[in-house]
């Protein structure tokens, strides 16, 4: 009889550890599958935020592409500018003439 108990005691210990390291496995699983949905959010994140910054990289492109055009029709009209104040004295000796035979 005292073996019938021991052995059920021992069975009794057996399976309060076999049922606390199954607990403490739940618990290890809980954590990583909790750590999985903060990853899974983090990533989430990390995804709505590159698809804002390729939007920001596509508005400053068009932006960008707009300058620039507008940068080469002025340096246009610069050159243009340049080359009219550049043919002022030929013209400006032109009516010089012209007034002098008036």
């Amino acid at each position: 009889m005292n073996s019938k108990a021991t052995a059920t005691e021992e069975a009794r210990s057996d399976i309060r550890e076999h049922a606390q390291a199954t607990v403490n496995d739940l618990g290890s699983l809980a954590q990583e599958v909790s750590g999985g949905s903060e990853l899974r959010d983090m990533l989430m994140r990390v995804a709505k935020q590159t698809a804002s910054l390729d939007i920001c990289i596509r508005e400053t492109q068009q932006s960008l592409a707009t300058s620039q055009a507008a940068a080469a029709r002025l340096a246009d009209r610069v050159d243009s500018a340049s080359e009219q104040l550049k043919s002022l004295p030929k013209t400006i000796d032109i009516i010089k003439v012209a007034s002098a035979d008036m």
